[in-house]
């Protein structure tokens, strides 16, 4: 019988992502999915610049080259006419990264895998179906059945994570309550290789056509690959539409037949659900199998990324005996808070959409520069979250063109005046060094305006880049400290 620290089953991005930060905090993983080799055709194609920085952290930052640099969405009557265009900025946003690509999903996976594999700290259990889940006070008991050969195994682990989809079949077991945001839509999926880009459709920018009939979703994914996404109204016959004389008939008005490979076509019904419970005693859940959301936003996987980023760091603390358990209620009580309104924009941008279709336009009004929407975490490691605290930090550059996030690692750490940090207690410093706290020493303009705009010499960051405590002043960063240590930590605080 294997034993593990933490069990992370289904590995798609999000497993993965949380798989390889687990091993990066030196737990040792199960990374079990029922998949021998990665799915060769994507699923998501969108990610934000947050997610870059998390892909920073998990080493995978040289990827951002292969993918593509989105620059706009405009939408269309059905006569063709443009009503809205939405300009994606083309500088680096305060992440460190640009706001928004389109990415290969498959090759996205194919780098996690890998990284995972040369992780002495991760075991690869790929082509194995978790088949019964037990837990006790002390360990949770999977059994496993490998789809080619029909052997079965156990593993235990202290903890076990789903990332398993939104059929998760760890959420089945903990019998999870889910509730709907009425957000349900159907889409027929195309994904086409061009054998040449088509001229009349553009190479790093999307639409939406609102048609009555059938609204259209364009997007580029990753050149040369291009996704079409049609949804369906009652009445459609999802089986007819997937047929290639089908695609070729819906395609037409852009592309001949003959001029590309049809690498894709199926049906997607998309809800949005949030679930209630994301952890029974030593059970939690992750990405899909915690909420779902319609692609309007293109905020799913990176949702599901940001739970793996929240969740991390808290096991490996639980794990390790540095944190008592209740710090996982934290989980989600934040994250829940925060993908709600995910959830609930593209509930109701999709719903728009079908409605628009049926012609009930709005009035041109040209075009507008998105603002990145940035929700607040819920209630958790800090009671009562509100302006910066709770709020994603700033990642700036060094005087050398380092990143943050380069230099802290992935752990809490303290930016601000050197004249502030530098001057704290024996006391606070022992308690730095308790929670793996590295003080940043070099500032640079982007944190010294983000500090002046929040009236702050120094804060604390959490190890998942959200903001923990603003200070004006040493005193008040020794008490953030005590604060953070009473939160986290399970050694005794002095006052």
């Amino acid at each position: 019988m294997d034993t593990y620290d933490i069990a992370v089953v289904g590995c798609g991005p999000v497993g993965l992502a949380l798989a390889r930060l687990l091993a990066m905090k030196g737990l040792r993983v199960a990374a079990i999915d029922p998949n021998r080799l990665v799915c060769q055709h994507p699923r998501a194609t969108h990610l934000d610049d947050e997610t870059m920085r998390l892909l920073q952290t998990l080493g995978a930052q040289d990827m951002e080259h292969q993918f593509l640099r989105q620059a706009a969405w405009t939408l269309h009557r059905e006569d063709g006419q443009a009503f809205l265009q939405q300009t994606l900025p083309e500088e680096e946003s305060d992440q460190g990264w640009r706001t928004d690509y389109q990415f290969h999903q498959p090759d996205f996976e194919s780098r996690l895998r890998g990284l995972l594999a040369a992780d002495a700290n991760a075991d690869l259990w790929f082509g194995w179906t978790a088949t019964a889940i037990e837990q006790d006070d002390k360990a949770v008991r999977l059994t496993l059945l490998d789809r080619s050969t029909g052997a079965e195994t156990t593993l235990t682990a202290g903890y076990a994570v789903g990332s398993d989809g939104a059929n998760s079949f760890v959420r089945q077991a903990m019998n999870a309550e889910v509730e709907d945001l009425h957000g349900t839509q159907r889409s027929l999926i195309i994904d086409i290789h061009p054998f040449e880009h088509p001229a009349q459709l553009p190479a790093d920018s999307g639409f939406i056509w609102c048609e009555g009939k059938r609204p259209v979703t364009y997007v580029p994914i990753s050149p040369p690959m291009l996704r079409f996404e049609f949804m369906l109204l009652d009445g459609d016959d999802a089986a007819e539409l997937e047929r290639p004389q089908s695609v070729y008939d819906l395609l037409s008005r852009w592309l001949e037949p003959g001029s590309y490979r049809i690498m894709r076509t199926d049906t997607y019904e998309w809800h949005a659900r949030l679930v209630h419970g994301w952890r029974s005693d030593r059970l939690l859940l992750a990405g899909d199998a915690a909420h779902e959301m319609p692609p309007m936003l293109g905020q799913g996987m990176c949702s599901g990324l940001r739970d793996a980023a929240n969740v991390a760091w808290k096991l490996a603390a639980v794990v390790k005996g540095e944190s008592p358990q209740a710090l996982l209620d934290t989980y989600e009580s934040e994250r829940a808070a925060h993908v709600r309104p995910y959830i609930e924009e593209s509930a109701r941008q999709s719903n728009l959409i079908e409605a628009l279709g049926m012609g009930a336009f709005p009035e041109l009004n040209g075009t507008q520069t998105i603002e990145r929407y940035r929700p607040l975490l819920g209630p958790g490691v800090v009671a009562q979250p509100g302006g910066a605290i709770g709020q994603l930090s700033p990642q700036p550059r060094g005087a050398n063109g380092e990143k943050l996030d380069d230099v802290s690692g992935y752990g809490f750490t303290v930016v601000g005046n050197p004249e502030v940090t530098s001057a704290v207690s024996v006391d606070a410093q022992r308690l730095w060094r308790q929670l793996g706290v590295v003080a940043v020493p070099e500032t640079g303009p982007v944190i010294d305006r983000w500090l002046a705009e929040h009236a702050a010499a120094a804060a604390i960051i959490r190890p998942d880049r959200y903001t923990f405590a603003l200070a004006a002043d040493t005193a008040e960063l020794e008490r953030a400290t005590r604060d953070l240590a009473r939160t986290v930590s399970v050694q005794e605080v002095g006052a």
